[in-house]
């Protein structure tokens, strides 16, 4: 048999056997066919239902996005429902997050969800957000719920109404009623914000608060219309507070000294640990309130701009204010109250509090009245303040510039003024353009180079070019009441005494003018080298190269006629107001109606209600040259009334004009006549001498 014989006979076989098994699978008994399951329709709706899935999303070769579901529907309308979906957005600029939920509605473009039911947001970096719905929109990359919503990060959590997360700027918001809590940790303490709204930048480190915020931290407040904390780089702890609108802070360990602060805006720069305060900016109204001793309330200070630096150890190191400035000193058991008001202060201190502050463009100093003494104001142009730190009070206050006070009746003016309140004085120095240091109160004018003020009790020093006025005495608002002159000058017009030195002291109403002393009043005029005058008594006291001046009223004048002068010369001058007694004492000489006298001492008695002569006695070297008679003895009494002079010696001696010569032991005459009496009393030869050339008058 030939090979294709063979391969024939093979395919032949074939066919048979293909066709005995088509016949047999024809004639086979037939099976009973199951039918289908019916699947439960989650729509009756619905187009399409899928049951379990996953979607993701590729941008470039790298997955951007996964989208898990339990179930999905789609409609006719081309919206699609997911059931139990978890949405998984992958390494968007070093971030990662899930949103799940029971249900999401797919937008017709495929990247928008709608989720609903126990909605959740978790971050690779530990952000957890609920609320119970959210939309998704990859084109915004931006998660919104629209409810109530709560969210935690690491010791952070909160609540609100809407919520907003910014994939791309990973920035979430609170949109409303946020309340926000930090729980404490190791040494940081708690902290809870109320506001409007609450935005959490976390990739820029910023929070944001709006709409009202008050924050609780540490035992402190902080109340603004809006807020912007900067977080530090590591960590959730404020590196710089920034508070817009009625921005107030009080109380809290962080705050060193200071106990409170406002203004319309304010940053607070804090230290490396996040809650101790650095440095303070405050704009607007500001003010604050430092700790005083104890912890009570110590300096207030208010201005429109406030800058403050504050020690690790939260003394204030240093501080500066400007425009309306206004500073308040708190009373103590010691001092009073006192406000300073400028437009510029610059300040320092230290661990004990504030040291020095220096304040500049027209100062205003208010001190308060307390029981023992009156209210006091100053203006300057500048002060400068030493304070004593421990106390907050002040300690030293140096004025410079067109320096005006006023303590009661009191005034003093001066180009420079130091004013030292632990002792009570004022020093005052320097030219106000041309004119002196000056001081008037009720009782007297006083202007020099330098004025020294013990305030309470009064007391005054001045030296260099004295010149001082006691003014016409009045009522007197001093300790020691009003003054009582000296009879011999007059209570109706200043009394000018000029000097090289006075000390006045008001309680004993006693002035005292040293060098080159000169008092003038109308026709009267006192020359000493020192001149006392005591008001308290009336008494009046010159010492040294004495000349003086005196209106002695002239017996039975008419009124308003001058009275002629009556001058006087000693090493000494005494006026006593008990006794109207004037005494010139050592080398004393006398010019007047009453003639020319010499004598080592002579007395005035004045009449009791005017300066009219009563009576004068001269003793000791005695002489007198009266109406060109010569008289000469131990004593002389002279009684205006009948115009008689007295004279006692051992011998007396009388030389008239034309040289006759009485001598004895009394010798008496009138000054209006040429009778004259001498009387020997049987111890000295009266003698009678005439002729012969007369000798020359004494000098």
């Amino acid at each position: 048999m030939t090979s294709w014989q063979t391969r024939a006979q093979a395919a032949l076989a074939l066919v048979a056997f293909g066709v005995v098994g088509a016949v047999g699978y024809t004639l086979r008994p037939r099976e009973a066919r199951l039918a289908p399951a019916v699947l439960e329709r989650l729509d009756p709706k619905a187009t399409i239902e899928t049951r379990g899935g996953d979607v993701i999303q590729l941008k470039g070769s790298r997955q951007d996005a996964r989208i898990e579901f339990e179930s999905q529907v789609t409609y006719d309308t081309g919206e699609t429902k997911l059931i139990g979906v978890k949405v998984s957005v992958d390494n968007r600029a070093g971030r990662s997050y899930t949103i799940t939920g029971k249900e999401a509605r797919v937008g017709e473009d495929q990247t928008s969800y709608d989720l609903q039911g126990d909605v959740k947001l978790e971050t690779n970096d530990g952000l957890t957000a609920f609320s119970e719905q959210a939309t998704y929109a990859d084109a915004e990359n931006i998660v919104k719920a629209p409810g109530p919503v709560r969210f935690t990060r690491g010791r952070m959590s909160g609540t609100g109404i809407g919520f907003t997360y910014d994939e791309q700027r990973d920035t979430l918001w609170l949109l409303d009623q946020a309340v926000i809590h930090v729980a404490p940790e190791g040494t940081s303490g708690p902290m809870d914000v109320m506001a409007g709204a609450f935005g959490f930048a976390r990739t820029d480190r910023y929070m944001r608060f709006e709409r009202t915020m008050h924050m609780d931290r540490e035992g402190q407040t902080i109340d603004a219309n809006e807020a912007v904390v900067h977080l530090f780089t590591d960590r959730d702890e404020p590196d710089l507070i920034e508070l817009r609108g009625d921005s107030r802070v009080s109380g809290g360990t962080g705050m060193g000294a200071l106990q409170s602060m406002s203004a319309r805006d304010m940053n607070l720069d804090y230290r490396d640990d996040g809650r101790s305060l650095q440095q303070a900016t405050l704009a607007g109204q500001s003010a604050i309130q430092l700790a005083g001793k104890g912890g009570a309330s110590g300096q207030a200070l208010e201005g429109e701009f406030l800058e403050i630096s504050l020690a690790p150890d939260g003394s204030v190191s240093s501080l500066s204010s400007r425009q309306n400035v206004t500073v308040t000193l708190p009373a103590t058991r010691d001092t009073a109250a006192r406000t300073i008001r400028s437009n510029v202060l610059t300040a320092t201190g230290g661990a004990q509090g504030l040291s020095a502050m220096n304040f500049t463009e027209g100062v205003n100093y208010t001190e308060a009245a307390t029981r023992t003494q009156g209210a006091r104001v100053a203006r300057a142009q500048s002060l400068v303040a030493a304070l004593d730190p421990a106390a907050g009070t002040l300690q030293e206050a140096t004025f410079t510039g067109t320096f005006q006070f006023a303590d009661g009746p009191l005034t003093a003016t001066s180009n420079l003024a130091k004013y030292r309140i632990g002792a009570g004085t004022l020093a005052l120095s320097g030219k106000q353009g041309t004119a002196d240091p000056q001081i008037k109160d009720e009782a007297l004018t006083i202007e020099a180079t330098t004025i020294d003020v013990t305030l309470n009790p009064r007391r005054m020093v001045a030296t260099g070019k004295v010149r001082s006025a006691l003014l016409p005495p009045g009522k007197s608002a001093g300790a020691a009441g009003p003054g009582k002159r000296p009879g011999l000058l007059s209570d109706q017009d200043p009394v000018q005494i000029i000097a090289e030195s006075l000390t006045y002291d008001e309680v004993q109403r006693r002035g005292e003018y040293q060098g080159q002393a000169v008092l003038l009043q109308g026709q009267t005029q006192i020359n000493a080298d020192s001149l006392t005058i005591d008001e308290s008594k009336g008494d009046l006291i010159a010492v040294g190269k004495v000349i003086t001046s005196l209106a002695i009223l002239r017996k039975n004048a008419t009124a308003g006629t001058p009275s002629p002068a009556t001058i006087g010369r000693s090493g000494s001058f005494t006026y006593t107001d008990q006794g109207r007694r004037a005494t010139y004492l050592t080398a004393a000489t006398l010019d007047g109606e009453t003639g020319n006298l010499r004598a080592e001492k002579i007395e005035i008695v004045l009449a009791p209600e005017e300066n009219s002569l009563s009576r004068l006695e001269a003793i000791d070297k005695v002489t007198a040259l009266v109406d060109k008679r010569t008289v000469t003895g131990a004593r002389l009494s002279y009684v205006p009334a009948d115009e008689k002079y007295v004279v006692n010696g051992a011998p007396v001696t009388m030389v008239d004009a034309d040289c006759q010569e009485l001598s004895g032991k009394t010798l008496t005459f009138f000054k209006a006549s040429d009778r004259v009496q001498v009387d020997g009393n049987d111890e000295i030869r009266t003698q009678t001498k005439g002729g012969g050339k007369c000798a020359p008058t004494p000098k």
